[in-house]
Parts: structure tokens; C-alpha cells; sequence
């Protein structure tokens, strides 16, 4: 290969300016892209998850939310078999509802809420309420009011964000 000369140099430089720009990078300031994404946002109607699919995605979270607690519950000489079957809770009833008006702005989430009725491992009852985000692109994001505190976790031997805390959609796309 031959050694770089200040001409090669400018050459490359040019032609990765111009490739650069020819892409899309620059030529349009901060503004105007923004200007677009809001355009595009207000153009396209908003597509929530609807009220089924919403019990239905928020339960599967804490039944999730559920196993991790059981792994993490472990005591400490099982917890380096993560492969086992666990003993978790169960899900007895979901139940949603709209916290506010549909939002008129298609960009925006709409506020929900959910309580969720459960049994822990020994069979207590439990009640948790979520603040739900029902977001345009058909996703959600729920967060436990009040916060349940951290949790031990035995497999790392260290505290962590209690399972139950916090959900979201895994939907491809969210």
C-alpha cells in the first residue's frame, strides 16, 4: 500500500464528506428535524393496546415478575442451579381501567391503572396497583405504586430492584 500523501489525504476527506451529506448527515438543523418527527407523529393516529390485550400483557408481566422473585428467593445453596423448577405465586385477577381521557396529541401516552390480585408461594393474598403508560405504538409501561423496596437477591449475593416493581411490553417493536 502506498503512503499517504497530503492530495490522498483531501481526496478521502472529500469523498467521506460527500458521502456523509449525500446520506443525510447535516443540512437539516435540529428544528426541522424536529418539525418532521412532529409532523409525522401528528400524521399517523395513535394505535393503544386495547383493554384485553392490556390485563393480558400486564399479567404475564408479574406472573414474570413472579419467577424472578422465586430465583432470587433461593436460598443461597440452590441458587447456582437456575435451571430448576420453582415454586412462584399465581395471578388471580387483573383489572384495568382508563386514568384519564384518550390524549388528543397522537404522540402522547395515555394514564391507565391496573390492580392486580395475586397469592405469594405461601398462599397469602396480595394486591398490586400500576401506574400504566399506554404508549401510541401499541406498547405499555407500568411502574408498582407505592415501590415494593429492594429485594436479596441469593444468586448474587447482593440487594436488587424488586421484581414486581416495575413491567413493560415485549412486544416486538417495544
Amino acid at each position: 500500500m502506498a503512503a499517504p500523501t497530503p492530495t490522498r489525504c483531501a481526496a478521502l476527506a472529500a469523498l467521506a464528506l460527500g458521502l456523509c451529506l449525500g446520506a443525510g448527515c447535516g443540512g437539516r438543523s435540529l428544528a426541522t428535524s424536529a418539525a418532521v418527527s412532529t409532523t409525522a407523529a401528528e400524521a399517523s393516529p395513535a394505535h393503544f393496546m386495547d383493554a384485553a390485550d392490556l390485563r393480558r400483557e400486564v399479567g404475564n408481566g408479574v406472573r414474570q415478575g413472579l419467577y424472578r422473585l422465586a430465583v432470587m428467593s433461593q436460598p443461597p445453596d440452590d441458587a447456582a442451579d437456575l435451571g430448576q423448577d420453582l415454586p412462584t405465586g399465581t395471578v388471580e385477577a387483573v383489572r384495568c381501567g382508563a386514568a384519564a381521557a384518550r390524549p388528543h396529541d397522537a404522540a402522547a401516552p395515555w394514564r391507565w391503572s391496573c390492580r392486580i390480585g395475586w397469592r405469594s408461594v405461601r398462599g397469602a393474598a396480595q394486591t398490586t396497583r400500576y401506574d400504566v403508560r399506554l404508549l401510541p405504538n401499541g406498547c405499555f409501561a407500568a411502574g408498582a405504586v407505592p415501590r415494593y423496596p429492594n429485594h436479596r437477591d441469593a444468586s448474587i449475593a447482593s440487594y436488587g430492584e424488586h421484581p414486581l416493581n416495575a413491567l413493560a411490553s415485549v412486544r416486538r417493536g417495544c
